[in-house]
């Protein structure tokens, strides 16, 4: 438990400085006539070292990490693992590290280098998300998710990249990327649709049609009933996405797809967070005016909240495609608590902070006092001690 403490807050305090820092001297720098730093500079690579430094040494945490490590050390000891559906990509990459030998973290340092890194670069010119981009990562629940989950992860991240192709309209460049992705994980076929999104022209948008539309989806999400009927018809889809395996849970003789899901803090958290967003959006976007890459990431973050909420009450397997885009609301929200800070409005802040940043505290304190096993996914265990 204190070292799960020490881990989450120092290694977020510790990059969020460097983030400070980073960003702090651009401005000097800016202010002196000069130009941005680049990508390699020392604060930015010491921040990747120090996310990769924790991240490889991690060990045994959570079902999926265990599985990943299963498969690894499976391939180094056997030559082969027992999952024959992996992606062509991944199945590459994790062959050719178990076969060269490489030791399990640094196999799981690999995965945690492209993560970040891909976010990082995706921000180089918003050097100041930085700070609140590694307080969200590690006091909020991106971290113990990407942990376990390591091939959408890195899609995840990878799609915020992306969306500056969009912005930039260099579809050829975003298709590649996109194959590149179905590579690691099928589900990213979903990328190629995704890249009309921010283009869909709404005239006379208003602020009022956001918050209509996540309050519909949270309307609907409470009754997931009307799913049944849809994917008795359109079930199918699932065998598109991969997950043939599971249509079975998708079916009308078969419920166990439909569960009601309590409105605690893991779930009002992220929503009360995106209705600030909504709210502020048009003084943000004022803000940070010359940023033609807000838009779309604006776009992206509300339609992530309007479909997780729809199919809130769910399986987990029906959520996934919409946390796709789960990297751009941490963007998003890195942009809300800029314009909180920056134009000093207290009140909110606190509140959008305290949604963002009670999480992993409250999800030790869960793990502590009711404990299931000693490989609680919450919790920081290392195979060094």
């Amino acid at each position: 438990m204190i070292l799960s403490l020490i881990v989450y807050t120092g290694t977020g305090a510790a990059m969020a400085w460097l983030g400070w820092h980073v960003n702090r001297r651009e401005q000097r720098l800016k202010t002196g006539g000069g130009g941005e730093l680049p990508f390699t500079s020392w604060e930015i690579l010491a921040a990747i070292l120090i996310y990769v430094a924790v991240s490889s040494v991690r060990w045994l945490t959570s079902w999926d990490y265990n599985m990943y490590y299963g498969y690894f050390v499976s391939m180094q000891s056997l030559g082969d693992y027992s999952r024959e559906n992996f992606e062509p990509g991944f199945a590459l990459i994790t062959n050719a590290m178990a076969r060269a030998g490489c030791h399990f973290s640094i196999y799981f340092a690999f995965w945690a280098v492209t993560q970040i890194t891909l976010l990082y670069y995706a921000l180089r010119h918003r050097k100041a998300l930085l700070p609140w981009l590694a307080l969200c990562i590690f006091l909020g629940p991106y971290y113990i998710f990407w942990m376990g989950f390591v091939r959408q992860s890195v899609v995840e991240c990878l799609f915020v990249l992306m969306v500056e192709l969009i912005v930039r309209r260099k579809w050829w460049y975003y298709l590649l990327l996109s194959l590149l992705s179905i590579s690691i994980h099928k589900m990213c076929v979903l990328f190629i649709p995704l890249y009309f999104v921010p283009l869909i022209r709404v005239p006379n948008a208003k602020r009022w049609m956001p918050f209509a539309l996540v309050a519909l989806c949270v309307v609907l999400g409470s009754f997931p009933h009307w799913i049944q009927w849809t994917f008795d018809r359109i079930g199918y889809i699932a065998q598109v996405l991969g997950y043939g395996h599971y249509y079975r849970l998708f079916t009308s003789n078969n419920l166990e797809y439909a569960f009601r899901m309590v409105y605690g803090p893991a779930r009002l958290c992220p929503l009360i967070t995106c209705l600030f967003t909504i709210w502020y959006y048009p003084a943000i976007r004022q803000m940070f005016s010359s940023d033609r890459y807000l838009p779309a990431l604006f776009r992206f973050s509300v339609v992530y909240m309007a479909y997780i909420n729809l199919f809130a009450n769910t399986t987990q397997y029906l959520t996934r495609p919409g946390e796709l885009m789960r990297s751009c609301f941490l963007v998003m929200t890195c942009f809300l608590l800029c314009y909180l800070w920056r134009q000093r409005k207290w009140l909110p802040f606190a509140a959008v902070a305290f949604c963002n940043f009670y999480y992993v505290y409250y999800e030790l304190a869960k793990a502590y006092f009711n404990p299931n096993s000693i490989y609680t996914p919450e919790l920081y265990h290392t195979f060094l001690f």
